[in-house]
């Protein structure tokens, strides 16, 4: 990244900032997922060249999604719904109906902090961390 004159971010090495003209432009990187961003789309076009030209890289197209956040043209929010609906397919649950409340009234996950129910890709769900074993294709 220091030969496209990004610099690690110190609070977060996953993210590179570059900073040319007034012009700034960040990337973020998780395993072999890329978000790039910036205040210029020509500088972004610009980017997407120089790394092309130094990584292997897929076809680079517009963000629709990145871990979890859904970008449209008029919002971004956080959603697991692909998630989800990719877990639940995973142990033959897709059509199991919906329960509007799964923990009894004013339990939280800290109740069962030490229980199976929050075990496996679940626990990924209520603390944003994957289980070895629990890869989702």
């Amino acid at each position: 990244m220091n030969k496209v004159k990004f610099k690690q971010s110190t609070s977060d090495p996953c993210i590179f900032i570059r900073k040319e003209k007034r012009r700034k432009t960040i990337i973020c990187l998780y395993v072999d997922d890329l978000l790039i961003a910036g205040s210029d789309p020509d500088e972004v076009k610009t980017v997407i060249n120089l790394l092309q030209n130094e990584f292997e890289m897929s076809k680079s197209a517009p963000a629709t999604e990145f871990l979890g956040l859904v970008f449209t043209p008029t919002e971004l929010k956080l959603d697991q719904e692909e998630y989800i609906d990719k877990m639940l397919k995973c142990f033959y649950m897709s059509e199991c109906k919906p329960c509007s409340t799964p923990l009894e009234p004013k339990r939280t996950p800290a109740d069962f902090t030490n229980s199976e129910l929050f075990e496996g890709p679940f626990l990924e769900l209520i603390s944003c961390r994957k289980p070895p074993g629990t890869e989702l294709n």
